[in-house]
């Protein structure tokens, strides 16, 4: 509980963004003045609840405004609204779908944090208006004006939420090329801190903006290199490693050449970032590309010594590879370069397919649907969530029917909001929401009690607050409900004048549900061994499907399937960062209930080894590094290392290991290697397998199978 509050407490300054804040507050302030000019009070604060809450689906998370989400907040909050005020009068059927609400907002969760804010403003939506009892023409104006009030929130922070300049823009490319920048300097630094930057810089780039794609384009080709950068400093970091245990000295001539070509490409990558913010001229990054040349020259140099005095005969290939993906490297930093210089000119050379990285809007929805359903099980985090507030949710609605207080779906609402899957995020949220709704019913009360606003003055008011909270929200969530707790309460004060009674019942219906959430949740817990393992699994299953289409292309001699296998190692870097952030969320229990993390923490780095060669090999295949011919000598090592890894992510779902005798991999491999067609395939090749093998053998010795 210390930590729940220490966590709370946190305020990150530099998240604070007035503009955004007064992006998302508009909106809510223009359907409310609309709807009070009309003479219809109870219209605006209605569409403005809608406004409100969409805005919330943004700010909460800060960042660009995310379209796909707000809009699908909006159409679910529609429809919610509709189902509870339909239904309000019959009470089992009101009952009955509130059940089929919270399974559905609980599985949501599964999908991403933003899809959980969606989940959690549905059962908002129903419950509140639920309260409100319309026959079906009544009830569908009160979707109308809900559904109304989210749409001129989504229409206005399309348009004006990214600022015109594209400074957000540039300024999270920059900051990707920042990112890379690090994983350049250091070998060990994991390329997902890059990767995650730049889908960051993807997302901003798909807000449209007003001056149009033009001015995005060279933009949008950056993140395009820079994702192949990614790629290229992984197979460089894992083909170093490779060379160091095959080569004869310890320190050689090929790591310090490959240091020097770091530390150039990392300082050209930082003059690219400085050029696209407008930091920089364009001529500046032209001496690090020039002593970037001098050092892949000197590695020309230096490429006999690599060569002549090996005793594995892998070695002058790796360093062949090496080089051919260092030579790689600085043609894709030369075209990172010439794309920088004609960012603010709205122009550059479009040198990359403009798909790379990308993944259409039906894959997203597939990916989502199957994430869903694999996780409608108790023995999943978000399946035991769903179940958790259909129990806690409908009990706490029955609950409020007796409670002797004014607006008791507050109560509701609490225990709701309150519910997070895991038990560090529901005693943080918790604490973030009753002290921040007990300071801003304070808050409210003060101002209630100096200004006395009413009328128009209720309207300002409600703007200066929406203002306050929507920009705070991404910096502190506690600090956000302080001001929406007070926005809410003279939000109301234009239906039911009373400030200081609604600000009372308000703080008292939010302690009183938030308790009943944290109980709910203490008396049924999910503690971190089970979505961690999960997680895990998931990352597991990810992997396996990822290097299983890699070794197909291989085995069956055909073109890779860009498309496909670029799907494949996204989902795989997601399940990574899942995984562990998962494991890291661990720290927050009692240790009694953590998941074994110095063991998750190695089974995570032998699965970076084995994902890293994957990358090399796709790589290898893209590049031509191999020529197209079948190679079904593979397919006996392809199984095995498949049926190893099936094992393996079956014994971290179940938390038992698996009942199989694992294939023999390293006999495998050795025969791939002593086999006549074997002997015939690319060195680098067997490498990159031979890390396979030793990956999946080292995570299976980690969890016990043999």
């Amino acid at each position: 509980m210390a930590l729940a509050v220490r966590q709370a407490a946190r305020f990150d300054r530099s998240a604070v963004s007035l503009r955004a804040g007064a992006v998302a507050a508009i909106p809510v302030v223009a359907v409310l003045a609309a709807g009070t000019l009309a003479g219809d009070t109870v219209a605006a604060v209605t569409a403005g609840a809608g406004a409100m809450l969409v805005g919330i689906a943004w700010r909460a998370g800060g960042g660009m405004p995310p379209r796909a989400t707000m809009v699908t907040d909006t159409a679910v909050m529609g429809l919610s609204t509709f189902a509870g005020s339909a239904s309000g009068r019959v009470v089992w059927l009101h009952l009955a779908l509130l059940v089929v609400w919270c399974l559905a907002a609980g599985l949501i969760v599964a999908v991403g944090r933003r899809s959980a804010v969606v989940g959690s403003q549905a059962i908002i939506a129903f419950v509140v208006f639920g309260r409100f009892s319309q026959p079906l023409p009544g009830a569908a104006e009160l979707a109308g004006l809900v559904l109304a009030g989210g749409a001129v929130q989504v229409l206005f922070s399309s348009l004006f939420g990214a600022p015109p300049a594209l400074r957000v823009q540039r300024s999270a490319v920059a900051e990707a090329y920042r990112r890379l920048a690090l994983v350049a300097l250091g070998p060990d630094v994991p390329t997902g801190v890059a990767a995650a930057a730049l889908d960051e810089a993807g997302h901003t780039l798909a807000v449209p903006t007003l001056l149009g794609d033009t001015a995005t384009m060279p933009l949008s080709a950056l993140v395009e290199e820079g994702r192949r950068m990614r790629l290229e400093f992984s197979a460089l970091s894992l083909l170093l490693a490779q060379y160091a245990r095959a080569h004869a000295a310890s320190d050689t001539a090929v790591h310090r050449a490959m240091a020097r070509i770091r530390l150039r490409a990392a300082d050209a990558l930082r003059c690219i970032a400085e050029v696209v913010q407008g930091r920089a001229p364009a001529d500046r990054v032209q001496s690090s590309l020039e002593a970037l040349d001098a050092a892949l020259e000197e590695v020309e140099l230096v490429h006999a010594h690599w060569t002549g005095s090996d005793r594995d005969s892998r070695a002058p290939r790796l360093a062949e590879r090496i080089e051919h993906h260092a030579v790689a490297l600085a043609g894709q930093i030369r075209a990172a370069a010439g794309l920088a210089a004609g960012v603010h000119e709205g122009r550059g050379r479009i040198t990359v397919r403009p798909s790379l990285g990308s993944v259409s809007p039906w894959q997203s929805l597939v990916a989502d649907f199957g994430q869903i359903r694999a996780n409608a099980s108790l023995q999943s985090p978000a399946g035991r969530h769903a179940v958790r507030l259909a129990v806690i949710v409908p009990a706490t609605e029955v609950l409020s029917e007796h409670i002797s207080l004014q607006r008791p779906y507050w109560i509701v609402v609490a225990a709701a909001t309150v519910l997070r899957p895991d038990f560090g995020g529901t005693f943080t949220r918790g604490v973030e929401r009753m002290a921040g709704t007990c300071v801003g019913v304070v808050l409210a009360g003060l101002v209630a009690v100096g200004l006395h606003p009413t009328g128009w003055a209720t309207v300002a008011l409600v703007g200066v607050l929406a203002w306050a909270a929507y920009s705070v929200f991404p910096a502190s969530f506690a600090a956000g409900i302080v001001f929406l707790t007070a926005m809410i309460v003279f939000l109301l004060e234009a239906v039911s004048p009373s400030t200081l009674a609604t600000a009372t019942d308000r703080g008292i219906d939010t302690i009183v549900g938030g308790a009943i959430g944290l109980i709910g949740y203490a008396l049924w817990p999910t503690w971190s061994s089970i979505p961690a393992r999960q997680a895990l699994a998931d990352l597991v299953a990810a992997q396996r499907e990822y290097l299983r289409a890699v070794l197909g292309v291989a085995i069956d001699g055909r073109p890779p399937a860009e498309d496909e296998l670029r799907t494949l190692a996204r989902r795989a870097r997601l399940a990574w960062t899942n995984a562990e952030a998962t494991v890291e969320r661990s720290l927050t229990e009692p240790p009694s209930r953590r998941i074994d993390v110095e063991q998750a923490r190695r089974v995570l780095t032998g699965l970076r080894r084995l994902v890293q060669a994957a990358h090399v090999i796709r790589l290898e295949l893209e590049e031509g590094g191999k020529d197209d011919r079948p190679l079904p000598a593979l397919r006996p090592l392809a199984e095995g290392v498949d049926r190893t890894l099936a094992a393996i992510a079956e014994t971290l779902a179940t938390g038992v290991p698996a009942k199989t005798n694992l294939p023999p991999l390293r006999a495998l491999h050795h025969d791939l290697a002593a086999d006549e067609a074997g002997a015939e395939l690319d060195p680098v090749l067997l490498t990159e397998l031979d890390e396979i093998v030793d990956a999946a053998n080292t995570v299976a010795g980690q969890l016990g199978l043999t």
